[in-house]
Formats: structure tokens, C-alpha cells, sequence
């Protein structure tokens, strides 16, 4: 094993958002940034509940937003295969 690189055994458990984001970043395999991603999302979930921030609610507003962009972007280039094949509806 080379220094710097970390074992599966040896990953860290980080206690803060901050911590989490910092050994993501630097995360020699994709096993090991996702590990840490995981701990990214767990600890984000945490800081929104002790803010009163329900997830679910924002996790929507999110995705409506970035769907929205999308069809305003393009809304050709998005279509389902099936649209771009029958052409659009009237």
C-alpha cells in the first residue's frame, strides 16, 4: 500500500459536513468516494432536520426546477423516444 491511500478498514467516519465533503474530495477510488458521498447525504439530512428543513419537500422543489430548465432549454432534446418517433401531439 502506498502512503496516502487508505484501506477499506481504515475509512474514517467523518462527524461533520465538512469533514465529509473534504475525504470525498480526496478519495483515491469511486468505492471510497462513494462511501463518503453517503456520508455527504446523511449528515446534509441531519443539518436540514435541525433546521426544520423537510427533505422530501425540498428533494421535490429541486427536481422541478431542474426538469423545468430542461424543457425550457431544449424541450425537443428531451423528448421520450417514443415522442421524438410519433413526432409531437397537437
Amino acid at each position: 500500500m502506498e502512503s496516502g491511500e487508505i484501506e477499506t478498514n481504515e475509512r474514517r467516519v467523518p462527524e461533520t459536513l465538512e469533514d465529509a465533503y473534504e475525504l470525498r474530495d480526496v478519495s483515491a477510488t469511486p468505492e471510497e468516494w462513494n462511501y463518503y458521498q453517503e456520508h455527504v447525504y446523511r449528515l446534509r439530512g441531519k443539518e436540514y432536520r435541525s433546521r426544520g428543513i423537510r427533505t422530501d419537500l425540498s428533494v421535490g422543489r429541486r427536481e422541478w426546477r431542474r426538469a423545468s430548465a430542461l424543457r425550457a432549454e431544449d424541450a425537443g432534446a428531451h423528448r421520450t423516444w417514443w415522442g421524438r418517433l410519433l413526432g409531437r401531439r397537437k
